[in-house]
């Protein structure tokens, strides 16, 4: 049975994804909030065929409207409020949300990447560098805009700029492609084409109110999500 979203209360999309003992697991994703809804251990067990076609679904639905996350989300089982928990595997820091009652966790698309090695913190040379010629972004956890000749995290969620890690995604695919001797090349650029991606719609949260959901505003003054486009050249260059 499908769950609602924790965040704008809409109901998820309940998808099927393979183990790494290729048994199915069904997950539940809420497209318009960028969020995933694990049972217990369900993160942990996915196989890399299946982090591979989240990249793919990801990437269908780029341009869906982008809902910014609440901060006060409570456990679609329990209704308590979910606690947000900062934890760290072999690629670093990420966060969540877990339910105090053990019943699952949520977490973003970038955090969720992040716990599985793709994604790297710009430095603040790279973001200096970034801001000569793109003002805003969006933040790729939250969806929160970011200006980022001023701040070089996201003020309404704290996550930091983020990309995807090329090196660490040719990695996982020739890993993949070894098992089932596909040879591919991936030679995505790093951060040439984000000032030249596709405006996407604007999001804005009024800072008095930050636990609350969203409000969009003007679509024609876009922001770009670096994940995302990183995620565009990716599959350009190397899913068919």
């Amino acid at each position: 049975m499908a769950i609602n979203c924790p965040s704008c209360n809409s109901a998820c999309k309940p998808t099927i994804f393979s183990t790494h003992l290729n048994t199915p697991v069904e997950i539940d994703i809420c497209w318009p909030c960028h969020l995933i809804w694990f049972d217990h251990l369900e993160s942990t067990s996915l196989s890399a065929q299946s982090v591979i076609d989240l990249f793919r679904r990801i990437h269908e639905h780029r341009a869906d409207s982008r809902n910014i996350v609440s901060m006060n989300m409570r456990c679609p089982m329990s209704r308590e409020r979910l606690l947000l928990t900062n934890d760290i595997g072999r690629g670093g820091r990420f966060s969540y949300h877990r339910s105090p009652k053990g019943h699952g966790r949520l977490i973003s698309f970038v955090q969720f990447l992040r716990e599985k090695s793709f994604i790297r913190t710009l430095s603040d040379h790279e973001i200096d560098s970034l801001s000569a010629t793109v003002k805003q972004i969006r933040c790729s956890s939250c969806g929160a805009g970011i200006n980022i000749a001023v701040d070089h995290a996201c003020t309404h969620c704290g996550s930091p700029i983020s990309v995807l890690d090329e090196k660490a995604v040719a990695k996982a695919l020739a890993d993949l492609d070894a098992k089932t001797n596909r040879p591919r090349h991936l030679q995505p650029p790093v951060l040439e084409p984000y000032a030249q991606s596709r405006p996407s719609p604007v999001y804005r949260v009024d800072p008095r109110t930050r636990t609350e959901p969203w409000v969009e505003t003007s679509p024609s003054s876009g922001l770009t999500d670096l994940v995302l486009t990183g995620l565009a050249a990716i599959l350009a260059a190397s899913l068919h």
